[in-house]
């Protein structure tokens, strides 16, 4: 008769063994989860940080362009792949969209269900530009492949594309550190063909002689705007403004309101000023009044916007220069005078608010 054999009953051995093969088993299906999330979604993050800050930088650039050269300020600027990818650490990223209100650039689309879309709402009003950016690889690929994820669920995640997106507006300041002398809109509309004609910045080179415009203090020859305290015009035209002790600054009230200064002396701190301009080709910021009130020492003018003027020479009682453009003297006899040419120009810093017409000085602000 044939033996039975028995079955053995597993050690303790065995089963420490088989409980160490599953929680190894267990144990690595853990880590590979916890990598999943820790290194992929990591790189996620990582990804979405390079992309926002080259959307940012190519927001900011964009808008510049436009406020220096509107021709630029379309959706086929080179400038805004230029700056998103060198904020890449791969040197690559997709400008998706290129949109906004200003130049020739389109209107923005609804965003992308697989872009993050910028925060808040668009400007109601006024010139803005929106940049979207994606994932580029090196390879072409728009999608941020996943590394421990795939292993834990092979064949169910083929990658991510991952968006940023930045929106910058630019205007006329409300208030910037302007220089202490003003104009009024009817002369800048005069002298700037009714806000048609502005030459380039002065790093790009000098312009032509017939660029050069003159503005007089007093004495000067036949204008087409109106003098004396009617509200829109001051007697001479423009004149010096009150500025703190040993500046040449003007201030601007929260109401928009600044005082004149009377006399026909040029300040001590101005000369400084704008010998120190006519000499570096520095932009100086022009307040422009839209109205006046008060003679004499309680003058008192009202700011529409800023104007950027570029100082190429002036002739004052006892302090003058030839114009740095046509070697010519701006003005003679009796008259008081500034000579140069009007520019486009950005306030360095993005302090104030925008608001007020345009008149070659903007400030450019993040607003998305």
């Amino acid at each position: 008769m044939p033996r039975l054999s028995r079955i053995r009953r597993p050690s303790d051995a065995d089963r420490g063994a088989v409980t160490t093969t599953v929680a190894i088993v267990l144990g690595c299906g853990v880590l590979l989860g916890m990598a999943a999330i820790v290194v992929d979604v990591g790189r996620l993050y990582a990804e979405r940080e390079q992309l926002q800050s080259g959307a940012d930088a190519a927001v900011w650039a964009m808008a510049e362009e436009c406020v220096r050269t509107p021709a630029d300020c379309t959706d086929r600027s080179p400038t805004a792949a230029r700056y998103a990818n060198a904020n890449a650490a791969d040197g690559a990223a997709t400008v998706a969209v290129v949109c906004g209100r200003g130049g020739a650039l389109p209107g923005c689309p609804p965003p992308a269900t697989n872009h993050t879309a910028c925060l808040g709402a668009a400007p109601a009003t006024g010139p803005y530009v929106e940049i979207r950016t994606a994932t580029r690889l090196p390879d072409g690929s728009t999608l941020l492949p996943a590394t421990f994820a795939a292993a834990v669920t092979p064949g169910d995640d083929d990658g991510t594309e991952v968006g940023a997106c930045a929106r910058a507006a630019w205007g006329s300041p409300r208030s910037v550190d302007g220089l202490a002398v003003t104009i009024s809109t009817c002369e800048w509309r005069e002298l700037t063909d009714h806000g048609t004609t502005f030459w380039p910045a002065p790093e790009l080179g000098n312009p032509p002689t017939s660029a050069e415009r003159v503005l007089y203090l007093k004495d000067g020859k036949s204008r087409t705007c109106p003098a004396g305290p009617s509200g829109w015009d001051a007697p001479g035209g423009f004149g010096w403004l009150d500025a703190p002790a040993g500046t040449c600054h003007t201030i601007v009230a929260v109401d928009g309101a600044y005082d004149g200064d009377t006399g026909n002396s040029v300040p001590g701190p101005c000369k400084t000023a704008l010998t120190d301009a006519r000499a570096d080709r520095r932009v100086l910021f022009l307040p422009v009044y839209d109205g006046v009130t008060g003679q004499g020492a309680n003058t008192r003018y009202h700011l529409a916007g800023f104007a950027a003027f570029v100082l190429t020479g002036y002739e004052m009682s006892g302090f003058s220069a030839p114009s740095s453009l046509t070697g010519k003297r701006p003005c003679s006899g009796a008259e008081r005078c500034l000579s140069g040419y009007f520019t486009r120009a950005l306030v360095p810093t993005a302090v104030g608010q925008i608001g007020g017409p345009e008149m070659g000085v903007s400030i450019v602000k993040l607003v998305g």
